[in-house]
């Protein structure tokens, strides 16, 4: 009950920024809307306190983005992807699971684009946030942590306010091998073991500009 409470003040949190944002001076500038889904791949990690590889499975994810034009070529972006998956362990290969989870990003960053024909353009762009991991699991706490994402694609015009959107994007999360996450009655279930928390997401989105 604890984290399904907590999961819900951080999605409050997130519309809390979108509301914010919307009302601020730069949000005179047009605005785009797009919600998107994709799928997110993740790299395997290592839990330092047991040796076992640690891999939360790849999974469909979810979101919207936020575009508010700063100047010709160029964008502030809000962005918020979520992902529901399930944890796995093991020695050499993680396949026993350990319990769903839930992973969402809200990011703040910008993008440039550059015209690659009349109805197509190119962009590339970064954001730094947090990552906040929620597990399915009663009496688990969730954890959030600092996170930023590289990102790069293409948007297509099909009308005044319409058009779709096409991107990758790598996330970093930052743990070191002092982060224990997964926490109940004093006992964790994993320290990481590097610096960087990685995963990958492909995404395709429908632009609302107005």
């Amino acid at each position: 009950m604890k984290t399904i409470r907590i999961h819900y003040h951080f999605r409050l949190y997130t519309l809390l920024i979108l509301g914010s944002l919307l009302s601020s001076p730069f949000a005179m500038g047009e605005t785009e809307l797009i919600p998107l889904t994709g799928y997110r791949l993740s790299g395997e990690f290592a839990d330092i306190s047991t040796g076992a590889r640690i891999d939360i499975d790849d999974a469909k994810s979810y979101g919207f983005i936020l575009n508010i034009d700063e100047r010709p070529g160029a964008a502030y972006e809000f962005l918020y992807s979520h992902q529901s998956s399930k944890l796995r362990s093991g020695i050499y290969t993680p396949s026993n699971v350990l319990f769903d989870i839930d992973i969402d990003y809200i990011h703040m960053g910008g993008i440039l684009l550059k015209p690659v024909n009349e109805y197509t353009q190119g962009f590339f762009g970064a954001t730094i946030g947090i990552t906040h991991f929620s597990p399915n699991l009663s009496g688990y706490t969730s954890e959030s942590v600092v996170s930023f994402s590289l990102t790069g694609g293409y948007k297509y015009t099909l009308s005044r306010h319409l058009g779709l959107r096409l991107d990758i994007r790598a996330y970093g999360a930052s743990v070191n091998s002092n982060t224990a996450v997964f926490c109940s009655n004093g006992s964790c279930s994993i320290r990481f073991s590097g610096d960087l928390f990685t995963q990958f997401e492909a995404n395709a989105g429908l632009v609302i500009r107005f």
